[in-house]
């Protein structure tokens, strides 16, 4: 007969005896966080049904050029707003227009923080859906559409602005920058 006293067998003998240790191993600091994000290892979920549950550390590089695109777009954006307000325009948001009348760097800055961390935050959930029935990605897609139209509302209203600008082409813009 087997010796109860070995630990192979007194576990398949007691079932209910809980061996894991309680303590986490795994530390989560500086290091673990600047490691994971240089060499990332998920780029899915471990189990079926995880793709709604799992943070991931690797994504597809569009999800990278979405965000970029955006990120570029809202410094363009503030760009063409203050070239707008410097030309009699008025800025709507009340936000934006107390930081503009305070300082136009504190109003880049705010732009630019924002629209970084909302940018960064869905990039983050991705894979997830809003409210279960819109997929983040296309929320991204739909910011990126959006800064695009508003891109192309500013040229317009600059080129009421300075009609002259827009009547002589790329000579007429070349002469301006001399």
């Amino acid at each position: 007969m087997p010796d109860p006293a070995t630990p192979e067998l007194a576990d398949a003998a007691c079932p209910e005896i809980e061996r894991r240790v309680r303590a986490e191993r795994r530390s989560h600091g500086a290091y673990s966080f600047l490691y994971g994000s240089l060499r990332p290892r998920r780029r899915s979920g471990r189990r079926r049904g995880d793709e709604q549950r799992t943070f991931l550390d690797w994504h597809e590089p569009g999800v990278l050029y979405l965000s970029l695109a955006i990120l570029l777009m809202s410094c363009v954006d503030a760009l063409l707003t203050l070239n707008i307000l410097t030309a009699g325009g008025r800025e709507l948001n009340g936000f934006m227009d107390w930081l503009i009348r305070s300082d136009p760097l504190w109003f880049v800055a705010a732009k630019i923080l924002i629209t970084g961390s909302g940018v960064t935050l869905l990039a983050v959930v991705v894979k997830r859906q809003f409210f279960g029935r819109l997929r983040v990605l296309r929320i991204l897609q739909l910011f990126c559409a959006g800064y695009f139209l508003l891109m192309a509302w500013e040229v317009y209203l600059l080129g009421l602005l300075f009609p002259h600008t827009w009547q002589g082409g790329i000579a007429s813009w070349l002469a301006l920058a001399r």
